[in-house]
């Protein structure tokens, strides 16, 4: 198994085109770690450059303690698995499974025994007889991962490998990914624009846009202290609500204002904020949709907001909401301890209000778009 690491990688392209930039990141021995971000954000880019696939404007990529700059690709152990599957159509799964294995010239024997293994891990060994297109989206999955696990290659790298799969599919398959590397138990490297494949998958997530990495830690520690409004807003779904409002340094302490309503900050977050030397002034609120309490009557610094949008989502409402200064806002409602006349006051047009506890809340620079608190 191996570690890798990128420092200060870059990819330059014509015309001086910079869709990676000042890449630093130290990959462990076995860990699973997850590329996410929006298309165009250099995920794959990064992905690619460590398979070999693109060449390294600048930087230094080694896997253990071995510079592969300039490593062919067939030379740095390494398996990658494609969105597109990349299956040879003329012949069967088995022999898709082999081939990588009869170039090396390895013994049958030795062949016939990788391929079954990996066939079996990934209950794919009633179809070696078929060819791909004799298989469905999510087998052929499974065998483009299974000619990653017959090399049996110091790293794994997949590139969106569920992105051509139905929703259904893809969560089946997210628990296959889970499962696999428990038993493979080497390291990873994965790519997705899906936050939810990020957060399920990845020990670590590294969280990118517009080439430059964003943050890096825990799908938790990314979740609950995003470090900027992009992470805040791109970690999580529905997204996360963002306020205008106020920041107000008391006597007593710090405290937000916002749509009638103040908040007085906790202790952890006025000792963050004095530390930093803050004073009062406008920022932006986030607060997830999940962490909002709805109430159904006014009470004092509770948020008056009216119904926009109720979607049934079974065991939750998702409830779009406008305040009275135009703010958006989506709160998740459990639907289990609601009353019959509390589900028939849900609908469009009527009022309700919200609130929230200070230690849910975010707080933002609206012009670093830096978070206050974290980092």
């Amino acid at each position: 198994m191996a570690s890798v690491t990128l420092e200060h990688v870059k990819k330059i392209y014509d015309k001086n085109v910079v869709a990676v930039h000042d890449f630093n990141l130290e990959i462990k021995d076995k860990e699973f770690v997850v590329f996410v971000g929006p298309s165009g954000c250099g995920k794959s880019t990064t992905l690619r450059m460590i398979a070999g696939l693109e060449d390294i404007s600048d930087g230094i990529l080694k896997i253990d303690d071995r510079v592969v700059n300039d490593v062919e690709p067939k030379d740095r152990d390494i398996a990658m698995v494609f969105q597109n599957y990349a299956l040879y159509p003329h012949i069967t799964v088995y022999e898709n499974l082999a081939f990588s294995l009869r170039l090396r010239k390895m013994d049958k024997e030795e062949i016939h025994r990788r391929v079954i293994q990996a066939a079996d891990i990934l209950g794919i060994t009633e179809y070696l007889g078929r060819k791909p297109k004799a298989l469905s989206g999510g087998q052929r999955q499974r065998v483009a991962i299974g000619r990653a696990i017959v090399r049996n290659a110091k790293v794994f790298l997949m590139d969106e490998p569920l992105s051509n799969l139905d929703a259904k599919l893809r969560n089946q398959m997210r628990a296959e990914i889970i499962l696999l590397r428990k038993r493979v138990n080497t390291t990873f490297v994965y790519v997705t624009h899906d936050q939810t494949e990020a957060m399920t998958l990845g020990d670590r997530i590294v969280v990118m846009k517009d080439g430059y990495i964003q943050q890096v830690g825990t799908p938790q520690e990314v979740f609950d202290t995003p470090v900027n409004l992009f992470v805040a807003g791109f970690i999580g779904s529905p997204q996360m609500n963002f306020l205008k409002a106020h920041l107000v340094k008391e006597d007593s302490g710090y405290a937000v204002e916002l749509l009638g309503s103040k908040i007085a900050l906790n202790e952890d977050q006025n000792q963050v904020l004095a530390q930093k030397g803050i004073g009062s002034k406008d920022i932006i609120l986030g607060v997830r949709p999940e962490h909002t309490t709805v109430l159904f009557d006014s009470t004092q610094n509770a948020i008056e907001c009216t119904i926009d949008v109720n979607e049934m989502m079974g065991s939750e409402l998702h409830l779009h909401l406008s305040s009275k200064n135009g703010d958006r806002i989506i709160v998740r409602l459990p639907t289990v301890d609601l009353t019959k006349e509390q589900r028939s006051s849900l609908a469009y047009g009527n009022k309700l209000y919200i609130t929230f506890p200070a230690k849910v809340v975010h707080l933002f620079d609206p012009e670093t778009e830096a978070s206050l608190i974290n980092g």
